[in-house]
């Protein structure tokens, strides 16, 4: 307790906890709700998150994270505080449990997420040092109730994947090879086949029925992901999106993402999002061609933990 703030870590039970959570978090960032549920699934796959809830005067007034990044050295972290508790110290406070938080987790850079025209955000980011190293351009497309199916690709064969168990393990190699080509800043590391299970291709979280695979005479040759926002049964957001190398260049790309608008067209969606590194020209003149629209971006940024802690010092 200090003063009329407290800031408290979450026990993964803690159920009113996460409600309240999920409570501040949809407020803040409302592209981006989260149920409860939702939160703990989350919280389970990955144990050494650290989640915080901000009160003042025993009002719920912001919330933070400090999830281990997939890419080497790093902790992702989350700072919200609703506009009516802002410059009362609550985002620095939740900032020092957050960096001692990362350094639990032996990382050595802090990383996070600013929603482009957040002028808070970017100041918060700049005065401790985080700055852009990476820009994430997100699209969003309104499904029609009769969305055509695609034209076939000569050889290709798309399938569910829920319909094919036999092919997880193979979906999974394909993922390994492809994952770690996205145009990132820092090299990706690939999560174990039972995390990419859960989030990618058979947890609650995402859409089974859409999830799809490409076959060339009976091999995986190219996969897409499609997860579930809890918090609005009518969104769907496209995952990893990845083709064999072989196989690049004849439209299976293309392809599955039609595939996968028809799909979520006939079954109650109504919208689809996804967001692409702005160096991923491929996949973002594949979006442009599919009808998706832009958004603001999401801006990475990131800094070094000892010069956060400088910062704070």
């Amino acid at each position: 307790m200090e003063g009329e703030r407290e800031i408290t870590e979450l026990a993964l039970g803690d159920r009113a906890g996460h409600e309240a959570y999920a409570a501040v978090w949809s407020a803040v960032l409302p592209r981006y709700p989260i149920t409860p549920a939702e939160l703990e699934r989350s919280r389970r796959r990955r144990p050494d998150d650290v989640r915080l809830v901000a009160r003042i005067e025993w009002a719920v007034a912001g919330c933070g994270a400090a999830i281990r990044s997939d890419l080497p050295d790093r902790t992702y972290m989350g700072v919200v505080v609703l506009p009516e508790h802002r410059r009362r110290g609550l985002g620095r406070g939740l900032l020092e449990r957050i960096a001692a938080a990362a350094r639990d987790h032996g990382s050595e850079i802090l990383a996070a997420g600013v929603e482009e025209g957040d002028a808070d955000g970017e100041a918060f980011a700049a005065r401790f040092g985080l700055r852009e190293v990476l820009r994430e351009v997100e699209v969003v497309r309104a499904l029609g109730q009769d969305e055509a199916d695609p034209e076939p690709v000569e050889g290709i064969e798309v399938v569910a994947l829920e319909r094919r168990p036999d092919l997880l393990e193979a979906t999974y190699a394909l993922a390994s090879s492809t994952m770690p080509e996205m145009p990132l800043h820092a090299a990706f590391t690939m999560p174990d086949y039972e995390r990419w299970l859960e989030e990618d291709a058979t947890g609650e979280d995402v859409v089974t029925g859409g999830t799809l695979v490409a076959l060339d005479d009976g091999r995986v040759v190219a996969f897409a992901g499609l997860v579930r926002r809890a918090a609005d049964p009518l969104l769907a957001e496209h995952g990893f999106t990845g083709v064999a190398a072989s196989h690049r260049g004849r439209g299976i790309a293309t392809l599955l993402k039609r595939s996968q608008i028809a799909w979520a067209s006939r079954n109650g969606f109504r919208e689809l999002m996804t967001a692409t590194q702005w160096g991923n020209a491929p996949m973002r003149a594949i979006n442009d061609r599919l009808g998706y629209e832009p958004r603001p971006a999401w801006i990475r940024v990131e800094a070094p933990l000892d010069e956060v802690e400088s910062g704070l010092r």
